[in-house]
This record gives C-alpha cells, sequence and structure tokens, in this order.
C-alpha cells in the first residue's frame, strides 16, 4: 500500500527524530506537532545549547550562504536581531545567497566557474580588506548556511546523494559536502558554521528531507566550528503548500517568516524572546521590493 505523500514525510519526519537523537546531534529538534509563529515551542533551542551564546552583546557579522529560498528572510532576521539588541545594530546580517546555487557549486575547485559565481562572489563581496560591499562593518566571523545537497557530488545528483536512511554512502557523500564547506569558511574566518538544510521540496522527496541524516553524521564528526541551526524542513512541510507560491516549490511571505523565525530561535536559544517574534509575524513587508532590493544590491557597482 503507497501511503499519501503528506504521510510518507511525516514518518520521514519521526524517523528522522529518532536518528538525530541516537546520534547526539544538537539539531532543531523534527517536531511536526508545533507550529512557527504560534507561539509554541520549535524545538530550535537545543541547536546551539553546545555552541555558546552566539548573541552576546560583542558586535558582529554574520554572512548567509544559500539560495534562492533565502533572499528575503534575512532581512526579517536582521530585523529581530536588532530588537533583540534593544534597538541597536549590534549583529549585521550580510546576506551572500546566490540563486539556484546548492551546495556543489559553493565547493567546487576555486577554478571552477560554479566557484567564483557563488564562494568566489561571496569572498569579493563580504571578506578581506577590500570587500565590496561590507564597508566599515567587522569581517564575518558566524556563518548562516541554509544549504541543500542537489547537484552533490555532480550536476547528475539532481536529488541530492541520500536516498533513505540505510544509505551509508548517500551519508557520507553528503556529510562530506557539508565539512567542505565549513572548512572553506573557517579558512577564512568564520569561527562558527550553522547549517541548516532545505526547506520541504515538492517533487523532490525523499532526498530533500534526507539531507539532515548528512547533517547529522556530520555533527557526530565532532568539529568545534560546526553546529547545527534550526529544522526548517518540518515547518514547511506542515504549511505545504500554504507557505509557497503558485511553483510550490519556492517560500512566499509566509514561508519567508517561517525561516526568519526558526533562524532566530536557533541564534538565540534560551535567550529567544516571543514578543520578538510575534512583532515580526506582525509586522509589513513587501516581499517583492525587499527581493528587488537585494538583487540590486548584490549588481550594484560590481563591473558586470
Amino acid at each position: 500500500m503507497v501511503r499519501p505523500a503528506f504521510l510518507r514525510m511525516t514518518h520521514l519526519a519521526v524517523v528522522l527524530s529518532v536518528c538525530l537523537l541516537a546520534l547526539g546531534c544538537p539539531s532543531g529538534g523534527i517536531d511536526t506537532e508545533s507550529s512557527a509563529g504560534e507561539g509554541t515551542e520549535s524545538g530550535t533551542e537545543a541547536a546551539t545549547t553546545n555552541a555558546g551564546p552566539v548573541l552576546d552583546g560583542s558586535e558582529k557579522s554574520l554572512v548567509v550562504v544559500g539560495y534562492s529560498t533565502s533572499y528575503v528572510w534575512p532581512a526579517m532576521l536582521q530585523d529581530m536581531l536588532d530588537e533583540h539588541a534593544g534597538g541597536d545594530r549590534v549583529y549585521h546580517v550580510l546576506n551572500a545567497v546566490i540563486g539556484g546555487s546548492p551546495m556543489g557549486r559553493w565547493i567546487a575547485a576555486p577554478e571552477s566557474e560554479d566557484y567564483q559565481e557563488t564562494y568566489g562572489v561571496m569572498l569579493r563581496d563580504f571578506f578581506g580588506p577590500d570587500a565590496r560591499l561590507r564597508g566599515a562593518l567587522p569581517a564575518p566571523t558566524v556563518a548562516i548556511i541554509q544549504q541543500s545537497l542537489q547537484r552533490t557530488p555532480t550536476p547528475e545528483t539532481r536529488l541530492g546523494p541520500v536516498h533513505d536512511i540505510d544509505d551509508p554512502e548517500g551519508i557520507r557523500i553528503g556529510a562530506d559536502a557539508l565539512e567542505k564547506l565549513a572548512s572553506q569558511l573557517r579558512d577564512d574566518g568564520i569561527e562558527r558554521s550553522y547549517f541548516g538544510m532545505h526547506i520541504y521540496k515538492e517533487g523532490y522527496e525523499p532526498e530533500i528531507g534526507n539531507e539532515r541524516f548528512a547533517l547529522a553524521a556530520l555533527m557526530e564528526r565532532g568539529h568545534d566550528f560546526v553546529f547545527a541551526g534550526p529544522d526548517v524542513w518540518s515547518p514547511t512541510l506542515r504549511e505545504h503548500p500554504a507557505a509557497f507560491t503558485e511553483d510550490r516549490l519556492h517560500p512566499n511571505e509566509r514561508g519567508m517568516r517561517i525561516m526568519a523565525e526558526e533562524w532566530y530561535r536557533a541564534l538565540a536559544g534560551a535567550e529567544a524572546r516571543q514578543e520578538i517574534i510575534d512583532a515580526m509575524h506582525a509586522r509589513e513587508y513587501d516581499v517583492e521590493a525587499m527581493m528587488q532590493e537585494y538583487f540590486d544590491w548584490r549588481s550594484e557597482d560590481d563591473g558586470s
């Protein structure tokens, strides 16, 4: 008997919970019962339990590494971080997202076009003394990574390498890819990399949901510079298709707010404040204008 898609995905979430607990992974908790933005516990607090405080009052820059799911929610996160800091801009969110660019492009050979158009552009814009878009802000020391293992290890691996929980080779390939990105970032000055995997993606499951097995395996390796961020797959599964655009693949405004909330909870941990989350959900955003503003900012005077 073939189960309906939603039931299959819910079953996967339960299996992932068991797997991650067995590995001791401080993941964002895979709770399919709670609902983002409704004053419930998302389970994300565990993501930073062993990491020490990120929002410790010291000025710092956090660079966002991702692709087309992450054009807008970092600006919403910035609003929450400002409020968390008492209205001051203490934590600077630098959005380095490149559309159409899952993990494989960011960890390609440095001389490749894939690398130069993703990781290389990020370095140019936000790292080093001559960073094009960072200005006088501090160099990034924290990475917020919301990525996907699609097209990993090669473009032919369209859905990603992890086919199911009993796929040790696929899990290893995925963990190696995540580890490589974190190591690259560490070499460029990032002290902490927080990983969140892809949101729910209709037509690409179960591989997208299975990406978290790779993250759990990476966490088991015990690096002191790698941490699990929030689980954004479960809340977006629960709100599919309401949190998605008409293509049922990309997040709409609701989906963007979900991701912003989950990342705030992950970074703030036990210090996350519900009134800040509620204010973000109540705030009016023109997401189309925000997206265009982001595109204009990233392309401004880039010489292309």
